[in-house]
């Protein structure tokens, strides 16, 4: 009996191939009608290959719009601390100083029984830009009749430490290795030198920076240069007891360094004997005691590092020639030191160059508020001569 179609099944069988043939169809029976489309291992291991492939090629051009941002995080950091200086010059009819220090051979007790903390100074300019920095409770915290670590009565009034342990993010660049608070607790106590890290720095021009000259020297003990007694022509905006207006600044504002880069933890000190332990370098914000290093701690503590204080250098004099020698013994400081790891050494003037963690240079803060990136490469007479505020220089717009 025929089908209703007028085929018998052979000749609807002979249809169905020929119409799997003319789709490219081979296959017979069942499998003609459960045929999936997929990869062989070949074609997967081709696909990973191609994307591992494209990641490699876009994961350091990922990184490098990171590090892009955070320059530029770092750029906008510098230029709201330009704000704040210029409100606090608005306010005060000058910058002001980068430490505060009591006179020579009048100090307080110290905070602890080391006799070269008899010429600690009392605070930073950090200190004092606080409520321009958007910190005014943090300012109102602080007791300004006595010092950045005690009261000048008492040495055990530890009251104002924790306050030096206050991160203020302005004061930090998003590329910095830092790893948190400055010498965290020993024994559940802090660190009398323990503090927030900050890496920008005050520029204290080309001379020197000396605070302890050293009987040993054959030089008069104490700090001897204040801001004002420094030579016109080498000293900075920023010094000790600094007082500069815009009007001191003789070489133009456009060609004169307020602060710049000197990022805490690119560097690596090992002190001047095998009794002291090796560790990162870091800049605490709150630390007053110019001239003076000290460890937080060992290898074995968190956070332990070097400190010293916020401000840098484009030249210092190299002991035993006295603060007071002629600048021809002046060694200068290049930007973005090398070794980065120091060795046991009692050189530690490295520590006052400008420091960056970006790329070959560093942002810099000048006095008309713009913020520029200077190469690392720059003549070192040109950058002196940006750091100074009256020496006269003839350095143009393309030289740095």
């Amino acid at each position: 009996m025929q089908s209703p179609v007028g085929l018998n099944t052979p000749s609807l069988r002979r249809l169905e191939d020929l119409a799997w043939k003319s789709c490219g169809g081979y296959m017979t029976g069942s499998a003609r009608r459960t045929r999936r489309p997929g990869f062989t291992l070949i074609e997967l291991l081709v696909v990973i290959a191609v994307i591992a492939i494209l990641v490699a090629l876009l994961l350091p051009a990922v990184q490098q719009m990171r590090e892009g941002a955070r320059r530029i995080q770092c750029t906008n950091n510098l230029k709201n601390l330009g704000v704040a200086l210029a409100s606090y010059d608005t306010t005060h009819r000058l910058f002001p100083p980068s430490f505060v220090r009591q006179p020579d051979g009048s100090p307080p007790p110290p905070p602890i029984p080391y006799s070269s903390l008899r010429y600690r100074g009392h605070w930073t300019g950090y200190h004092l830009l606080l409520p321009f920095i958007d910190q005014r409770p943090l300012y109102a915290k602080y007791d300004f009749n006595g010092t950045w670590l005690s009261t000048m009565q008492s040495a055990d009034d530890h009251r104002s430490w924790p306050l030096n342990q206050t991160k203020i993010p302005i004061l930090n660049c998003p590329s910095a290795p830092h790893a948190g608070i400055i010498g965290g607790d020993i024994a559940g106590d802090p660190h009398w030198m323990a503090g927030a890290p900050a890496d920008y720095s005050f520029s204290h021009g080309a001379d020197a920076i000396r605070a302890l000259a050293g009987e040993d020297a054959g030089c008069t003990p104490g700090l001897l240069h204040y801001w004002e007694n420094y030579p016109k022509h080498t000293r900075g905006v920023f010094g000790y007891n600094s007082n500069c207006r815009r009007v001191d600044i003789r070489d133009g504002q456009t060609n004169t360094l307020l602060l710049g880069e000197k990022a805490g933890g690119l560097l690596t000190y090992s002190g001047w004997n095998s009794s002291l332990p090796t560790l990162k370098v870091e800049y605490p914000w709150a630390m007053a005691a110019v001239e003076y290093l000290a460890a937080t701690g060992d290898q074995a503590t968190p956070n332990s590092a070097w400190v010293a204080g916020p401000y840098a250098v484009t030249s210092d004099l190299q002991l035993p020639h006295c603060p007071d020698s002629s600048l021809v013994n002046a060694e200068p400081f290049p930007m973005n030191p090398v070794p980065r790891i120091l060795a046991k050494t009692s050189d530690e003037r490295p520590l006052y160059s400008w420091q960056s963690p970006h790329v070959a240079g560093a942002n810099f803060l000048f006095c008309d508020g713009r913020v520029k990136y200077i190469s690392q490469h720059v003549n070192q007479g040109v950058m002196m001569a940006l750091s100074t505020v009256a020496g006269s220089e003839p350095v143009g717009s393309t030289d740095f």
